[in-house]
């Protein structure tokens, strides 16, 4: 069985894969299709980003711009070339298309964001061009341990699609209800199966490493990791780390704003990311603590 470490760019990921070194390390980049949130991207780290995913996800468009901090681009090169190994750069459907497909942003109540992203961009990696199931190793932390518990094994994608020519050939009303109309008239159904593609590993909760560990492992390596880990305007930070990152990453911060706009809905319950934006900001506030995504892959 193959083993796979999971990159988030975050120090505790960095340090599986600097310690423990498995068959493939792969990085998932979040992407956002328009150009002017990434108006501040060096050109070159872009090139070199669209250069890796090319190798397996040509069948994506151009990346231009990620909702999380850039520094992330140089972080996973300065990694790679520390340590010596190749890591696989993997992406999904960019925001603007999974806003447009959910027709929701994410929030509490909607957390889709991580598993089209992320976890499925990396499934169909493993899917397509290795061997499932795979021995995953994710940073969860000693300190962190209960994330360990909520870990899914399984992943649902979709199998093929049944035609119909008319609804009434289904005596379920059930299923005759669940169809959807195509433009050329038939109607289809998706089907689906869950399928074993992971079995979790956890090195830093068995070998006792904590948040202290990874400090004190990095604090002389000179690796650029972001200082807010994560989507820059994930709904799981707190208001005044999106106040923050309006002055760290505004063209980030200010395309999300126009998102919520767009889509009538807010990531945050109580304000909306505008609204953040003209709060002020606690001095005693304790930035830069990324987001713990109960998703399964997302931690600083």
């Amino acid at each position: 069985m193959l083993t796979v470490n999971s990159i988030s760019g975050g120090g505790t990921s960095g340090y599986i894969y600097a310690n423990y070194p498995a068959d493939i390390d792969v990085f998932a980049l979040c992407c956002i299709e328009d150009r002017n949130a990434g108006r501040d991207l060096d050109k070159k780290l872009v090139q070199m980003a669209n250069d890796r995913l090319q190798k397996y996800c040509s069948h994506w468009p151009e990346f231009v711009a990620t909702s999380e901090d850039p520094i992330i681009l140089k972080t996973i090169f300065d990694l790679e070339q520390m340590v010596g190994r190749e890591i696989i750069w993997v992406r999904g459907m960019g925001w603007e298309t999974m806003l447009r497909i959910k027709r929701a942003i994410p929030n509490m109540d909607k957390r889709f964001c991580t598993t089209i992203m992320k976890m499925q961009a990396i499934f169909e990696l493993l899917y397509m061009h290795f061997e499932l199931p795979v021995k995953m190793r994710l940073g969860y932390r000693w300190d962190e341990m209960e994330r360990a518990n909520r870990l899914r094994e399984t992943f649902k994608m979709s199998t093929h699609c049944e035609i119909y020519d008319d609804p009434e050939e289904l005596k379920n009303p059930v299923m005759r209800k669940a169809l959807t109309k195509h433009p050329k008239g038939f109607y289809y159904m998706h089907r689906w199966k869950d399928v074993l593609w992971r079995i979790g590993e956890f090195p830093l909760i068995e070998d006792k490493i904590i948040h202290y560990h990874i400090k004190e492992y990095w604090k002389d390596k000179g690796i650029p990791f972001p200082v807010d880990s994560n989507c820059q305007n994930c709904f799981w930070k707190d208001p005044q780390q999106l106040r923050k990152n309006f002055e760290a990453n505004p063209p980030i911060m200010y395309w999300a704003a126009i998102q919520e706009e767009v889509m009538g809905n807010t990531f945050k319950e109580d304000n909306s990311l505008l609204e953040i934006r003209n709060m002020g900001i606690q001095l005693d506030f304790f930035f830069g603590t990324g987001s713990g995504c109960k998703a399964g892959f997302c931690t600083d």
